[in-house]
């Protein structure tokens, strides 16, 4: 029997490669909200998740799940992406403690809720979507982004980079959840 013991914990060793617990844990994080958006009677939920050899190269995903926990919608950047600009990571970009990806996370999780009303009309004479204060951007055409834009939809706001921002409706018709907006300087 204690041989069989030995030879079970040699095969343990062996299954692991002989590798030693790294001094560096990586970053896993990730803070959880829930906002009232695809149904009114049943929170969906909001995670912001972060994972990478450090805090400071992480990949971040912004997860919606239904109260159900089915996926609705997700968004995924860097760390870098959303706090500094584009580009690649340089060497010289500072640590990021598990303190500030916490605050990131947490703040990030917590999505502005608003009425599609509030977004600016797309003016018949205009050859595409305009505002007095931001550059916005839609996949839609005039009619359709007017159309959702006019039914008073619940939509979620989120962060999509710097000094951007994304807006999802959950449209009527096919019931999926869909980027209306996104606008920024």
């Amino acid at each position: 029997m204690r041989i069989f013991a030995l030879l079970a914990l040699s095969l343990l060793g062996a299954c692991d490669g002989g590798s030693q617990p790294s001094a560096n844990t990586g970053c896993s994080r990730s803070a959880s909200h829930e906002i009232t958006w695809s149904n009114p009677q049943a929170p969906d939920t909001v995670t912001a998740h972060a994972d990478g050899p450090s805090c400071a190269q992480a990949i971040v995903t912004l997860t919606i799940r239904s109260a159900q926990g089915d996926p609705l919608w997700t968004f995924a950047a860097t760390h870098f992406a959303m706090q500094s600009g584009d580009g690649a990571l340089p060497e010289s970009a500072p640590a990021v403690s598990d303190e500030a990806m916490d605050a990131f996370l947490t703040n990030w999780a917590e999505l502005t809720i608003q009425k599609s009303t509030t977004l600016p009309q797309w003016r018949e004479a205009d050859a595409r979507l305009t505002g007095e204060t931001f550059s916005y951007h839609t996949d839609f055409d005039r009619e359709a982004y007017e159309l959702l834009r006019t039914r008073d939809l619940p939509m979620a706001c989120y962060a999509a980079g710097v000094e951007s921002v994304a807006c999802l409706v959950v449209d009527p018709f096919s019931h999926a959840p869909a980027q209306i907006v996104a606008y920024g300087p």
